[in-house]
């Protein structure tokens, strides 16, 4: 297992195994996703999935549509025969969850757009609005903080810097209590989270700090159990522009008595140009970490905020000019 402390994480990936590029789909083919496979697969380790094939509905097989059942259920009917294909996925979602679920599950998932399994927002007959895919439902169900994205999600910028951010924090702590922590570890893990958590709120922030200061005096389960689900409803919550300039205006504070007047200006001025949206966030975040580095600035150095992820998954480079 890698050092929490000083190791990157390798983040756990559940995907859907049609974006990897097998032949899953119920036609047989396969939407396999160049970014996807490419840039992050080596950096993660991946927990493929195709609950319509792993299901044994067969590959290819009949297309299927969501439809309003009885009360809340829902149904996946055959297009072609009309059977109600739902009583054998829900199965084989009853035995794999408890594996999904447990410690060696994944800390995020890419799954299939649209799929009436993995769909976040799939057309359902009967009712207006669009509904999750079975497996998807049972996801959000199961853990409503749940890191879930399709693969729609990694076409955009902030959003798949979002999604990378979110996944290689939650590795890193499931990293950090998989380890015979103490109540020390615990604090110096809050300590490097510490930017990054208040981008996405204080309230979550400061009831996580009062877990940290009550470790020690709680059952170690229990309280893990708590800091992990305050930590992933927080960074669920997302964040803002505004946010993010408030943590980097809090960083550039450490430099003030180590940089001269006019560099100070130049990364304050940096950070003024992303809160108007001039600049993107992971240009200014890179200068200010390369400074923090070159003045060894502990603290701020060791700020996940200024290393959430390995680079080349990050959107952002600085302009050619400078």
């Amino acid at each position: 297992m890698n050092d929490p402390d000083t190791v990157p994480p390798r983040p756990r990936l559940g995907v859907s195994r049609c974006l990897l590029g097998e032949r899953v789909r119920y036609d047989g083919g396969h939407r396999r996703d160049d970014w996807l496979t490419q840039v992050l697969l080596p950096h993660v380790e991946l927990v493929a999935l195709c609950p319509e094939a792993e299901a044994g509905l067969g590959t290819p097989r009949e297309p299927m549509q969501l439809e309003r059942g009885p009360g809340d259920t829902q149904r996946l009917r055959g297009r072609e025969s009309g059977q109600d294909h739902a009583p054998a996925l829900r199965a084989w979602v009853d035995g794999r969850l408890p594996e999904l679920e447990g410690p060696a599950g994944p800390d995020g998932y890419v799954l299939k757009a649209r799929s009436p399994s993995c769909g976040r927002a799939v057309p359902v007959n009967g009712q207006r609005e669009p509904g999750p895919g079975l497996f998807a439902a049972a996801l959000e169900t199961a853990d409503p903080s749940r890191l879930l994205v399709d693969e729609t999600a990694l076409h955009d910028a902030a959003a798949r810097e979002a999604f990378v951010i979110r996944l290689f924090a939650l590795a890193r702590l499931r990293e950090r209590l998989a380890t015979e922590w103490t109540a020390g570890d615990l604090s110096a893990f809050h300590a490097r989270e510490k930017m990054l958590l208040l981008a996405h709120g204080r309230p979550d922030y400061d009831r996580l700090g009062r877990l940290v200061a009550a470790a020690g005096t709680r059952p170690r389960a229990e309280l893990a159990a708590e800091y992990a689900e305050v930590f992933a409803r927080a960074l669920a919550r997302g964040t803002t522009r505004g946010a993010h300039v408030n943590v980097l205006q809090h960083l550039l504070g450490h430099f003030r008595e180590h940089l001269p007047a006019d560099e100070r200006a130049a990364l304050q001025t940096a950070i003024e140009d992303f809160g108007a949206g001039r600049r993107d966030r992971m240009s200014v975040v890179r200068r200010l970490r390369e400074r923090a580095d070159a003045l060894q600035l502990d603290w701020v150095c060791r700020q996940s905020y200024l290393r959430p992820a390995p680079d080349e998954l990050l959107t952002g480079e600085d302009p050619a000019n400078e």
